[in-house]
């Protein structure tokens, strides 16, 4: 019975740390990202055509229309340093800066769960203001209100040369959401992006949050089919396409169907050992079930009563197994940053977020419910035919 508890708690915390991190894609990463992207190529889109458009579609959306900047972000090494700030001097970061419109960037994203309050309304239009990622800042290691410098890609050509385009931003928030997205999210305002690439009006991608993000894909293609008339070529994509973020979807429905055929081998070898201990219980009980039968009993009732004891451990073992499967799952998520603090090592390297999120749902505890039980009854199904098959003549003469 004991066997059989260990082999369930394991597949309960299996079960829960992977439902954790369902859910950690689902609040931490699909509500920030764009589940539909329409990006231009070679040129910018008119807003209000591109909105008109779309507005004929058959379902409903949030819309946030953004601009694109490939460049640098630099610090620059000031006068009167102190011995902190020297360490930043000169650091250099190659960043895709995205520049947003603060108010309908926030009804497709809940980035404000992740940033201080004031830092989104310091986001203003001429402001120069700046948010980085957690992860980002930490490789300029910058905090908020500190400078960096945007350095664009493309220069310009003055009577001296090609000059790179710069300009000095304030950093406004820091955004922690412990995730992969720290390392790539660097937002400023769309107006400030559109002084820095010198347009006066048009947009080059448009980002739309939807309800149901899984149906993304089927509401692409209603916008492909479409033929959306813009000034430029465009492309329509989803998060669910390999290049972006789907890999983590299929990664993560796969790794839960693979753990719980495992952990659930596991659990039908700890069931099937029931099978030697009711069959050397059966040896015990030889006699009680010869008086047994003598006195009228039948087969069914002879079985029925070793499968009921079957079922009984089983129980035990599965009622035991779920209770010590919670206590391990929340020793584990209270315990982990304890025990990376003290190794210095990040045990969640590697992973898309930085912290263990155990979370117990009931179909999953189902699940285990009726892997373990049907296992084993099945396990108990042998002993209870054997002690069926026990002739009680032989058994009392041999008495």
């Amino acid at each position: 019975m004991l066997g059989f508890a260990f082999s369930v708690a394991i597949l309960v915390v299996t079960q829960a740390i992977i439902s954790g991190f369902e859910t950690e894609l689902r609040d931490r990463v699909l509500n920030l990202i764009p589940h539909i992207t329409i990006q231009s190529h070679g040129g910018t889109m008119d807003l209000d055509d591109l909105e008109n458009q779309l507005e004929d579609l058959s379902f409903e959306y949030r819309g946030s229309p953004e601009l694109e900047i490939d460049g640098l972000i630099v610090v620059h090494p000031q006068a009167g340093l102190n011995e902190e700030a020297s360490e930043r001097r000169g650091r250099v970061e190659v960043a895709r800066l995205t520049g947003i419109d603060p108010d309908r960037h926030l009804r497709r994203s809940t980035i404000e769960e992740f940033v201080d309050a004031d830092a989104m309304s310091r986001l203003t239009s001429g402001s120069f203001q700046i948010l980085l990622g957690r992860d980002k800042a930490r490789e300029l290691k910058v905090t908020t209100g500190d400078f960096v410098t945007v350095v664009m890609k493309e220069a310009t050509l003055t009577l001296v040369g090609a000059v790179p385009r710069q300009r000095r931003f304030q950093v406004a928030g820091i955004i922690d959401t412990r995730t992969f997205l720290d390392a790539l999210t660097a937002y400023i305002h769309i107006d400030d992006a559109a002084r820095l690439q010198r347009l006066n009006e048009g947009i080059t991608t448009y980002r739309l949050q939807i309800d149901d993000p899984f149906d993304a894909v089927r509401l692409a293609s209603e916008i492909l089919a479409r033929e959306l008339r813009l000034t430029s070529s465009y492309s329509v994509s989803t998060w669910f396409s390999k290049e972006k973020y789907g890999g983590l979807a299929d990664r993560i429905a796969a790794s839960r169907n693979l753990l719980v055929l495992i952990f659930s081998l596991m659990v039908a070898i700890a069931a099937f050992n029931l099978i030697s201990t009711v069959v050397v219980f059966v040896n015990e009980r030889k006699e009680d079930i010869a008086v047994l039968r003598t006195l009228g009993g039948g087969r069914v009732l002879i079985g029925s009563s070793f499968l009921i004891t079957g079922f009984m451990i089983s129980l035990l073992g599965l009622l035991s197994g779920g209770v010590l499967g919670v206590l391990m799952g929340y020793g584990l998520e209270l315990g982990l940053p304890i025990f990376s603090n003290l190794l210095s090592v990040n045990l969640l390297e590697g992973y898309f977020v930085q912290e263990l999120n155990i979370e117990f749902v009931v179909s999953d505890l189902f699940l285990v419910a009726v892997i373990g039980l049907s296992l084993t009854i099945l396990a108990a199904i042998y002993p209870a035919w054997r002690a069926m098959r026990l002739d009680p003549v032989e058994i009392l003469r041999s008495d």
